[in-house]
C-alpha cells in the first residue's frame, strides 16, 4: 500500500471543491479527483496532486466554514487529522484524531483501517476510491452548475488546471 492522503470535504457540489481548488492553486498546476457525497456523512474525498493539501486543506475548512478531514493512509500507519474553522477568530485548529498503526498484511491493513473509519464516523472512500471510475469534470459540469446532477456512486470526477503545453 503506497502512501495516501485524502482529504474528506461536506461540499454541495463536486464543482465547488473544483472551483476552490482553481483559487486556491493560482497559476501552478494541479490535478484534482472528487467522489460523490457519501449519503449518510455527506463527506467527498478529495485527492489533490500539485498542491500542498495542509494548505489547501485549511483553505477548504475557511472557505465552506465546516470540519475537514485529511485521512494518511501509509503501508504501516494510519492517521485522521481535522481541521477545524473557529469563526470567532476566524483560524483553523488542526488536531490529530487518530493515529494508529496498521498490520503489515495488506488484506488486515484495509481491514483495520475500514474499522476505525466507521468508528470515525467517516465513510470508507479512503481505501475504496481506487477503484472507482474516472469521468472527466467537464462532462457533468452544466448539470452540477444547474443543480440537476444526480451523482451515482461508482464515479470519482476528475479536473486539472494549468497544464504546461
Amino acid at each position: 500500500m503506497q502512501h495516501q492522503k485524502r482529504i474528506y470535504v461536506r461540499a454541495p457540489g463536486p464543482g465547488a471543491v473544483i472551483r476552490l481548488a482553481e483559487r486556491f492553486a493560482g497559476t501552478e498546476p494541479w490535478l484534482i479527483a472528487v467522489t460523490p457525497a457519501d449519503a449518510k456523512t455527506g463527506y467527498r474525498c478529495v485527492t489533490l496532486s500539485g498542491c500542498d493539501t495542509a494548505a489547501f486543506t485549511c483553505h477548504l475548512a475557511t472557505s465552506l466554514m465546516d470540519i475537514v478531514y485529511v485521512i494518511e493512509l501509509a503501508s504501516r500507519r494510519l492517521m485522521i487529522t481535522s481541521f477545524v474553522y473557529d469563526s470567532n477568530d476566524v483560524t483553523v485548529a488542526q488536531q490529530t484524531i487518530v493515529d494508529q498503526g496498521l498490520p503489515q498484511l495488506a488484506l488486515l491493513g484495509n481491514l483495520t483501517a475500514k474499522r476505525t473509519l466507521k468508528r470515525a464516523g467517516l465513510p470508507l472512500w479512503a481505501i475504496t476510491v481506487e477503484r472507482l471510475k474516472r469521468i472527466p469534470y467537464e462532462t457533468i459540469a452544466v448539470l452540477d452548475q444547474r443543480d440537476l446532477l444526480v451523482e451515482a456512486p461508482d464515479v470519482v470526477y476528475i479536473a486539472q488546471g494549468n497544464t504546461p503545453d
